[in-house]
């Protein structure tokens, strides 16, 4: 059904991250190389500021920042013929100091990496803004595939029988169907020139989907999307048209002409919720399309394990969350869904909110690795430690897995652990391929 274009969505933006996680530490590093050079001098500068403004100081406290100001302004001594000119300027309204440098012309080397910072800045920059440009450009195409996938089963949902064509045109089709694929093609392109609260709108009332779980970050993805436009058309700085389609909440401080950036934080947040809220939409349209198809479960349980082993809870439980409201899905999927959901409910600190479920679950009619799954997130070791040598001798995991899975971090933290580790055969043993539940049940 949607399983490949949900699958190469999640891979394009696994890709992406992966491309930031390559290059950001080498921009960093080039960073740092020259910063290192430029940030004794603001200390010193910073701390004669502090000594000289007259602000209340303890004595002690005083001693120090002048015995840590001479051992810098004397380091800087040694290094360079004139120390360069830091000023503190304030902002008119008081609010912040901004810090002015002035370097001296005859200090070429200082003047060197300063400027290399600027560029390497400019650089990590540039890196998360096109990052950020480059993942909504993978929402869109997944958004046209969707579209189309619809369309295509749907046409008349595409008020193809409404449009007309002249007959030159109709000429340079081959069938009356290659017409029809051109109409739906033109649809699709007017409805990705308009903006995601158009897209939402679409979607509910052409293709009939809730998008309940769109409620609490529509206001971030608008925010994204509108971002994500001054950049390519207004170079970051906001317009009337961002502080006029941004909820307040989502743009505090924030003023008409002022430069927006876009920082690693932002970044990986931005991809977060974008990747939850596209696949979440999929897998809706999937459901709608084809309720019967049992195959969704696995998909999404596949994707589900691969961001929880990059602690990305959020959007792992909104897949889960998903999964358990879908009928249709395998009760071994369900029941994967279901640990994770509460382990990522345990993550973000909402332990509280299904700590009376997890204590009311009975997994004894469920296979051990089921079992070994509820017992580490009750922290229940022993009953962990009883029953993982029967789900390592059934090969439902094996330690490769049993090193990486996220619901037993903790468990891998004990001492109990270690001294298994030491002392169990499996660990001297070659890895042995795992036969999980789902092949064994499934089959």
């Amino acid at each position: 059904m949607l399983d490949k274009q949900i699958i190469d969505f999640n891979e394009n933006l696994i890709g992406l991250r992966d491309f930031v996680e390559l290059i950001d530490p080498f921009l960093t590093e080039k960073l740092e190389e020259h910063d290192q050079h430029i940030q004794p001098i603001i200390l010193s500068a910073m701390l004669k500021e502090v000594l000289s403004s007259g602000e209340d100081i303890e004595e002690k406290d005083k001693e120090k920042f002048i015995e840590f100001q001479e051992k810098i302004t004397k380091e800087l001594d040694e290094k360079y013929k004139e120390i360069p000119e830091v000023k503190f300027e304030k902002k008119d309204d008081d609010s912040e100091k901004v810090m002015a440098i002035k370097i001296s012309n005859s200090n070429s080397e200082v003047s060197k990496h300063l400027d290399n910072v600027r560029k390497n800045r400019k650089h990590i920059e540039q890196l998360y803004t096109n990052s950020l440009i480059s993942a909504l450009s993978s929402v869109e195409w997944f958004f046209s595939q969707l579209l189309h996938f619809f369309y295509d089963k749907h046409p008349e949902s595409a008020g193809v029988q409404k449009r007309t064509m002249t007959l030159t045109e109709l000429k340079s089709f081959g069938s009356i169907e290659d017409a029809e694929k051109y109409l739906i093609d033109v649809k699709i392109d007017e409805i990705l020139r308009g903006n995601f609260e158009s897209w939402i709108n679409l979607l509910k009332s052409e293709l009939s989907l809730e998008l309940g779980y769109l409620t609490d970050i529509k206001d971030e993805l608008i925010e994204v999307y509108q971002r994500r436009n001054l950049f390519v058309h207004n170079g970051g700085t906001v317009n009337s048209i961002y502080l006029s389609k941004v909820d307040k909440n989502q743009r505090k401080g924030v003023s008409i002409n002022d430069r927006l950036i876009v920082d690693r934080d932002y970044l990986d947040n931005a991809i977060c919720k974008l990747q939850k809220a596209f696949i979440l939409i999929g897998a809706e349209l999937w459901k709608k399309l084809g309720p019967e198809d049992t195959n969704r479960g696995e998909i999404l349980g596949a994707i589900v394990y691969e961001n929880l082993l990059h602690s990305r809870w959020n959007i792992c439980e909104g897949l889960c969350y998903f999964s358990l409201k879908d009928a249709q899905i395998h009760p071994v999927d369900k029941v994967i869904a279901q640990i994770n959901y509460w382990l990522c409910k345990k993550e973000i600190g909402e332990y509280k909110s299904i700590e009376t479920d997890i204590i009311k679950a009975d997994f004894s009619d469920k296979k051990e690795i089921f079992q070994l799954g509820l017992f580490a997130l009750r922290g229940e070791t022993e009953k962990v430690l009883d029953i993982l040598p029967v789900v390592l001798d059934t090969n439902q995991t094996n330690i490769e897995r049993l090193e990486e899975f996220p619901i037993l971090r903790e468990f891998r933290e004990t001492e109990e652990y270690k001294n298994f580790k030491k002392e169990s055969k499996f660990f001297k043993e070659k890895n042995k391929e795992v036969v999980t539940p789902v092949k064994v049940e499934k089959e």
